[in-house]
């Protein structure tokens, strides 16, 4: 069976990633040719990795992706097709973790105040729910239930595809609260329009296109001075999640917010700011325990 012939359904692959996901598949189609995959060993595996790194010269992260693609393949091969009693070793490729960028909730403010009135709901959205901008875009009317003040998020856009279902291998609908300031916009859409109308829509009368929240951003991110390094998922999830663990908040809780299937996902926003931690570990002290150590040594010691 040869890996030209390998395809993932539409469900297991979101249309944003399609292009990349092809030209891995182009590579591995280059390299392995006709080769079949029942004579595929770990040398193979460890020369393909030594030519993709040569040709490329691709940073670990992409080098990880193009591999995984192969190893995927060699997965279904496995499991589907039942050609394969064994998948062969992977090199292990370290990756750096990535550094979370989020806003401080003063500057959140500040950067809200510059966005334009008629793309304030949306925008507000994003900020109070850490919702993922795909996903706030494909909200409708229908996923809101008023009598609970509970949203359902079940479906994103990936690129202009809408999905019905979130972002992530095994993600499931998200049920979360409404937050009470931006409540009075929701009740107002879902009171006003039919269930199937998309909860924000741009001027238009459309749904927001995946550019056109990102054009937005930019513009607020110039007027605000922010370096063009920080992005509109780093001022909306990130920071929604980064104010949250540094409040005291549960990283339970936290994921539970974001529709996290690992709380090791959530982890990355334990990054407490390092003075802020200098202050908080004077709340630990020994001093009072030392002396009646001190006193218990010496009544031990009288005993001796």
């Amino acid at each position: 069976k040869g890996f030209r012939d390998y395809k993932l359904s539409d469900d297991k692959i979101a249309p944003s990633y399609t292009q990349q996901y092809k030209r891995y598949v182009g590579i591995a189609i280059d390299y392995f040719g006709t080769k079949d995959v029942r004579d595929v060993r770990k040398l193979d595996i460890v020369n393909y990795q030594s030519h993709v790194s040569k040709k490329y010269n691709w940073g670990n992260k992409t080098l990880k992706n193009c591999l995984d693609i192969f190893k995927t393949f060699l997965m279904y091969v496995k499991n589907d097709l039942e050609i394969l009693n064994v998948v062969p070793h992977f090199p292990v490729i370290e990756i750096d973790p990535p550094i979370t960028t989020w806003l401080t909730r003063e500057t959140q403010i500040a950067v809200f105040s510059h966005v334009p009135d008629f793309d304030k709901p949306v925008i507000a959205f994003l900020m109070l729910t850490g919702c993922r901008p795909g996903e706030a875009r494909a909200l409708k009317c229908k996923d809101i239930d008023l009598e609970r003040g509970l949203i359902t998020i079940s479906a994103t856009f990936s690129s202009s595809v809408y999905r019905k279902k979130r972002k992530g291998k095994k993600s499931k609908p998200l049920v979360t609260p409404i937050h009470p300031e931006i409540l009075e916009y929701i009740k107002y859409r879902v009171e006003n329009n039919l269930p199937e109308a998309f909860m924000f829509t741009n001027r238009e009368g459309r749904h927001y296109a995946e550019t056109g929240l990102l054009d937005i951003w930019r513009r607020v991110r110039e007027k605000v001075g922010l370096d063009k390094s920080v992005r509109l998922y780093d001022a909306v999830r990130h920071s929604y999640a980064s104010q949250l663990i540094n409040a005291g908040v549960s990283i339970y809780s936290v994921s539970s917010l974001l529709g996290h299937s690992n709380i090791k996902t959530t982890e990355k926003y334990l990054h407490n700011d390092l003075e802020k931690l200098k202050t908080e570990i004077s709340n630990v002290s020994l001093k009072e325990k030392v002396i009646s150590l001190a006193k218990i040594q010496n009544v031990d010691n009288s005993l001796s």
